[in-house]
């Protein structure tokens, strides 16, 4: 079977399509920043701080801790006491789906948005429907 000239063409358009594709939802999914920073530990939430309020945080674990930063509504982890460190080497976070994680502290932040997107989904449910 011998590659012509029209498959190539047809081959490289869709490549070039996914990856458009693909920049699109990416760059759709990630408008929203995240309100509420939810912090969990081995599994479980144990707290839930606000996005618009500079303040920080300390979770202890087992002895060992964790300093939470949130400024200029950015999240990031300040100071942790674990043998590799790289919670506090991971940028700080700023839009809905973005995490960090401290694996020796089984600490787990993720940014969660609860203001205009929901407000976004009503609106367009109310349109489909």
């Amino acid at each position: 079977m011998k590659i012509r000239k029209g498959d190539i063409i047809v081959i490289v358009g869709l490549i070039v399509l996914s990856f458009g594709l693909n920049f699109a939802i990416y760059k759709a999914s990630s408008n929203y920043k995240g309100d509420m920073l939810v912090v969990e530990q081995d599994g479980k939430v144990i707290k839930k701080l606000p996005m618009d309020k500079d303040t920080e945080y300390t979770v202890n674990y087992g002895g060992h801790y964790n300093t939470i930063v949130i400024k200029d509504k950015k999240a990031y982890i300040k100071e942790a006491d674990c043998q590799d460190q790289i919670c506090t080497h991971m940028h700080p976070i700023e839009k809905e789906g973005q995490t960090i994680i401290c694996l020796p502290h089984r600490l787990y932040l993720e940014l969660e948005s609860h203001g205009d997107k929901k407000k976004d989904e009503d609106a367009i449910d109310k349109v489909v429907n």
